[in-house]
Protein backbone atom coordinates (compact mmCIF):
# COMPACT_ATOMS: atom_id res chain seq x y z
CA UNK A 1 0.00 0.00 0.00
CA UNK A 2 2.62 2.82 1.19
CA UNK A 3 4.70 1.50 -2.43
CA UNK A 4 1.55 2.50 -4.36
CA UNK A 5 0.66 5.66 -2.74
CA UNK A 6 4.81 6.46 -3.24
CA UNK A 7 4.51 5.36 -6.77
CA UNK A 8 1.11 6.55 -7.48
CA UNK A 9 2.54 9.50 -10.32
CA UNK A 10 4.67 6.71 -11.85
CA UNK A 11 2.19 3.83 -12.08
CA UNK A 12 -0.28 6.34 -14.10
CA UNK A 13 2.18 7.72 -16.53
CA UNK A 14 2.63 3.55 -17.06
CA UNK A 15 -0.71 2.66 -17.79
CA UNK A 16 -1.01 5.49 -20.03
CA UNK A 17 2.25 4.87 -22.13
CA UNK A 18 0.77 1.21 -22.18
CA UNK A 19 -2.95 2.49 -23.39
CA UNK A 20 -1.44 4.57 -26.04
CA UNK A 21 1.22 1.73 -27.42
CA UNK A 22 -1.83 -0.70 -27.37
CA UNK A 23 -3.93 2.13 -29.60
CA UNK A 24 -0.68 2.56 -32.14
CA UNK A 25 -0.77 -1.09 -32.37
CA UNK A 26 -4.47 -1.71 -33.45
CA UNK A 27 -4.46 1.68 -35.35
CA UNK A 28 -1.69 0.61 -37.28
CA UNK A 29 -2.98 -3.06 -37.85
CA UNK A 30 -6.30 -1.58 -38.77
CA UNK A 31 -4.76 0.87 -41.63
CA UNK A 32 -2.32 -2.14 -42.87
CA UNK A 33 -5.23 -3.84 -43.37
CA UNK A 34 -6.71 -1.28 -45.52
CA UNK A 35 -3.67 -1.39 -47.98
CA UNK A 36 -4.98 -2.38 -51.66
CA UNK A 37 -2.06 -2.58 -54.42
CA UNK A 38 -2.92 -1.15 -57.66
CA UNK A 39 -4.85 -3.54 -60.26
CA UNK A 40 -2.03 -4.26 -63.21
CA UNK A 41 -2.95 -2.84 -66.28
CA UNK A 42 -4.73 -5.36 -69.53
CA UNK A 43 -2.69 -2.98 -72.06
CA UNK A 44 -1.14 0.03 -69.95
CA UNK A 45 -1.02 3.21 -71.12
CA UNK A 46 -1.60 2.64 -74.90
CA UNK A 47 -5.30 1.89 -74.19
CA UNK A 48 -6.19 5.01 -71.60
CA UNK A 49 -6.42 8.36 -73.75
CA UNK A 50 -4.28 11.33 -74.06
CA UNK A 51 -5.89 13.59 -71.32
CA UNK A 52 -8.39 11.38 -69.69
CA UNK A 53 -8.69 12.08 -65.92
CA UNK A 54 -10.01 8.62 -63.52
CA UNK A 55 -10.10 11.05 -60.72
CA UNK A 56 -13.44 12.96 -61.90
CA UNK A 57 -15.23 9.34 -61.83
CA UNK A 58 -13.67 8.16 -58.89
CA UNK A 59 -14.82 11.26 -57.20
CA UNK A 60 -18.25 10.94 -58.42
CA UNK A 61 -18.40 7.02 -57.36
CA UNK A 62 -17.19 8.31 -53.88
CA UNK A 63 -19.97 10.80 -53.60
CA UNK A 64 -23.03 9.02 -54.56
CA UNK A 65 -22.16 5.91 -52.60
CA UNK A 66 -20.75 7.48 -49.43
CA UNK A 67 -23.73 10.38 -49.37
CA UNK A 68 -26.53 9.42 -47.04
CA UNK A 69 -29.45 10.84 -49.67
CA UNK A 70 -28.76 9.27 -53.14
CA UNK A 71 -31.43 8.65 -55.53
CA UNK A 72 -31.04 5.45 -56.80
CA UNK A 73 -31.22 6.72 -60.17
CA UNK A 74 -27.83 9.07 -59.62
CA UNK A 75 -25.82 5.63 -58.12
CA UNK A 76 -27.09 3.96 -61.36
CA UNK A 77 -26.07 6.40 -63.92
CA UNK A 78 -22.35 6.92 -62.14
CA UNK A 79 -22.27 3.02 -62.13
CA UNK A 80 -23.12 3.20 -65.79
CA UNK A 81 -20.63 5.53 -66.26
CA UNK A 82 -17.78 3.57 -65.14
CA UNK A 83 -19.08 0.51 -67.34
CA UNK A 84 -19.21 2.79 -70.41
CA UNK A 85 -15.66 3.28 -70.27
CA UNK A 86 -13.97 2.67 -73.53
CA UNK A 87 -11.40 0.41 -72.54
CA UNK A 88 -10.80 -2.08 -69.63
CA UNK A 89 -7.59 -0.30 -68.53
CA UNK A 90 -9.92 2.89 -68.05
CA UNK A 91 -11.86 0.78 -65.54
CA UNK A 92 -9.01 -0.38 -63.87
CA UNK A 93 -7.19 3.48 -63.51
CA UNK A 94 -10.86 4.46 -61.96
CA UNK A 95 -10.48 1.43 -59.70
CA UNK A 96 -7.14 2.39 -58.94
CA UNK A 97 -7.61 5.75 -57.85
CA UNK A 98 -11.11 4.76 -56.09
CA UNK A 99 -8.90 2.96 -53.90
CA UNK A 100 -6.03 5.17 -53.19
CA UNK A 101 -8.24 8.04 -52.21
CA UNK A 102 -11.02 6.59 -50.73
CA UNK A 103 -10.28 2.58 -49.53
CA UNK A 104 -9.40 4.06 -45.64
CA UNK A 105 -12.76 5.83 -45.55
CA UNK A 106 -15.12 2.77 -45.05
CA UNK A 107 -15.45 -0.08 -47.38
CA UNK A 108 -12.14 -1.28 -49.04
CA UNK A 109 -12.02 -1.52 -52.70
CA UNK A 110 -14.47 -0.19 -55.04
CA UNK A 111 -15.41 -3.48 -55.91
CA UNK A 112 -16.44 -3.80 -51.63
CA UNK A 113 -18.07 -0.43 -51.94
CA UNK A 114 -20.37 -1.54 -54.85
CA UNK A 115 -21.26 -4.82 -53.33
CA UNK A 116 -21.89 -3.01 -50.21
CA UNK A 117 -24.76 -0.86 -51.54
CA UNK A 118 -28.10 -1.79 -50.64
CA UNK A 119 -30.09 1.37 -51.56
CA UNK A 120 -30.43 1.14 -56.03
CA UNK A 121 -32.52 0.70 -58.83
CA UNK A 122 -32.93 -3.34 -58.51
CA UNK A 123 -34.66 -3.23 -61.64
CA UNK A 124 -31.90 -1.99 -63.83
CA UNK A 125 -29.41 -4.74 -62.43
CA UNK A 126 -26.27 -1.99 -63.45
CA UNK A 127 -25.16 -2.74 -59.74
CA UNK A 128 -24.87 -6.80 -61.15
CA UNK A 129 -23.43 -6.13 -64.25
CA UNK A 130 -20.93 -3.66 -62.70
CA UNK A 131 -19.92 -5.61 -60.02
CA UNK A 132 -19.49 -8.77 -62.32
CA UNK A 133 -17.31 -6.77 -64.65
CA UNK A 134 -15.11 -5.43 -61.73
CA UNK A 135 -14.48 -9.53 -60.93
CA UNK A 136 -14.28 -10.55 -64.17
CA UNK A 137 -11.02 -8.13 -64.65
CA UNK A 138 -9.83 -9.16 -61.20
CA UNK A 139 -10.49 -6.57 -59.23
CA UNK A 140 -11.05 -7.39 -55.88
Amino acid sequence: MAFAKKNSGWIIIAVIAVGVAIYIYFKGKRDGKIYIPDAPYINGANAIPAGWNPNTLADKLYKVMNDTIVASGTKDAAWKELLGLATDDMIIAVYNTFNKKYATKGKGSLTEWVNDEIYYDYLSGVKSRLYNKLKSLRLN
